[in-house]
């Protein structure tokens, strides 16, 4: 592509300012693609950049169009989702694509590297996946953190299950909590219970398909819990609530520390902890899939589209509640 490109893109500052500028691109850099960001949602991590500034352009969750390709790329012209982990390709992990697992990471889009909250955004090759033509850009954005992230932990969860997750427990029905939610139901797990202290967020769960849990103080109740509030007293209630033998799988981020508590409950019983980081490319497949029976669901019960130069004011309301999970599009709606 040789017509210059004026491209305006968000700027953290910190202290929740968001500043925009606007430049001409360079020429593209070997070893990337250039992309017109279609969307790129709003993740509750990104608070995090808000509050602190940001030395690169934000935005993590990104769906985009190929407007200059590169050799051993997808063509121009090719949706893509942006696969976030700049890995090394030659480690043990990136060798059986578990590029999420790279031993030698070298950052994250959009967080070391230029994302997606911007009008165009330069990707690495290996961090494009072509989007099947039958899913749409915003649903398609899902299987990244929410769909992607949430369907690995209960692929690690089931692995620690004999005969793979039959109960579970959601704590927390914030974004990803959600997208466990809609996850699980899609997977068939045959019991989905969900909760959350503010009942409009435990009423999205419930209209997904979930079921409320009524009793969180009788212990053993869980085969597995996904934890994805990061809120102390959820941890604790998933260390009660969980069965002997059963699973916990700690998704919920904070800037808390992850404690497991010294009582005799917690030393008395037997269960299995698992952290995961987002997904491996063997996994986008079956993603797909499930995103094709359950994600247009989901994006008309949680997602919101705004406008890149209303981001300020669009995480004023993420911050307030009174967005569950907006996104910036550049596309008409």
């Amino acid at each position: 592509m040789t017509d210059a490109i004026s491209n305006t893109s968000a700027h953290f500052e910190g202290d929740g300012v968001v500043s925009f500028s606007t430049e001409t691109l360079r020429a593209v850099r070997p070893g990337h693609v250039r992309i017109r960001v279609d969307v790129c949602a709003l993740c509750g991590s990104d608070k995090r950049l808000l509050a602190s500034g940001a030395a690169v352009v934000p935005g993590h969750e990104v769906v985009g169009t190929i407007v200059e390709s590169a050799p051993d790329a997808p063509s121009e012209g090719t949706r893509v989702i942006v696969y976030i982990p700049v890995s090394c390709g030659e480690c043990k992990a990136c060798l059986e694509q578990q590029n999420n697992r790279c031993y030698n990471l070298g950052g994250l889009m959009g967080w070391q590297f230029d994302g997606g909250f911007a009008e165009y955004m330069d990707v690495p090759v290996q961090c494009v996946l072509p989007v099947p033509d039958d899913i749409p850009s915003d649903v398609a954005v899902l299987a990244l953190d929410t769909f992607g992230t949430a369907a690995h932990a209960l692929r690690l969860g089931a692995r620690t299950q004999p005969d793979g997750i039959q109960n579970l427990l959601v704590i927390g029905c914030g974004p990803l909590g959600l997208g466990v939610v809609a996850v699980a139901l899609a997977m068939g797990i045959p019991t989905v219970h969900a909760w959350d202290p503010n009942d409009a967020r435990l009423g999205l769960a419930e209209q997904l398909g979930a079921t409320r849990a009524l009793d969180l103080e009788t212990v053993n109740q869980y085969q597995v819990i996904a934890e994805a509030s990061g809120a102390d007293p959820a941890r604790a209630a998933a260390q009660n609530l969980v069965e002997p033998g059963g699973a916990i799988l700690a998704l919920g981020e904070s800037n808390e520390p992850y404690l497991m508590p010294a009582t005799p409950r917690w030393r008395r019983t037997d269960c299995f902890t698992v952290r995961s980081f987002y997904f491996p490319k063997t996994e986008v497949a079956d993603n797909w899939s499930l995103l094709r029976s359950h994600g247009a669901t989901l994006r008309d019960t949680i997602m919101t589209p705004t406008r890149l130069n209303d981001l300020e004011e669009t995480f004023t309301k993420f911050l307030d509640g009174d967005f569950v999970k907006p996104y910036i599009t550049h596309e008409e709606n």
